[in-house]
């Protein structure tokens, strides 16, 4: 039994390091979009001192690529903002998975007191009150 906690707890904890190694990954392609754009802000700003009164058309097409590059950059945002949503929705279930089978567990057990599973159970009932919270405050 103690084998099926340990690894129990060994699963989410992957799945924890998972989930901050996919938000590592996705914070860090946003700042290298951010960092592209930045430069090719400064190009633009250096090519346009050389020609020093660039044909409008230029600066036309110039804004229309920028325009396309931020949307598609806010669009890859809220794709990333949804998938790290998903991935803490499911890593919440998980742990209130985890959370209700020790508290089977301890009920059948019945060798560690009511007071411990009683300490639990509001204890379990804190975390989901705090996580609806978190959820409801998160909302745009």
């Amino acid at each position: 039994m103690s084998c099926t906690i340990a690894k129990a707890l060994a699963d989410a904890g992957a799945l924890v390091e998972r989930l901050r190694d996919h938000d590592e990954a996705a914070e860090s392609l946003i700042d290298k979009r951010v960092e592209d754009m930045k430069q090719y802000r400064e190009e633009i700003q250096e090519l346009n001192e050389v020609g020093r009164h660039p044909p409008r058309f230029t600066l036309v097409m110039g804004i229309q690529q920028e325009n396309r590059q931020i949307r598609e950059l806010q669009q890859e945002s809220k794709e990333l903002r949804t998938s790290l949503e998903e991935h803490q929705s499911a890593l919440e279930l998980i742990m209130s998975k985890y959370r209700e089978q020790m508290f089977r567990l301890l009920m059948a057990s019945k060798k560690d007191g009511l007071s411990i599973i009683l300490k639990l159970k509001e204890q379990h009932s804190k975390e989901l009150q705090a996580h609806r919270c978190r959820g409801f405050l998160s909302d745009p």
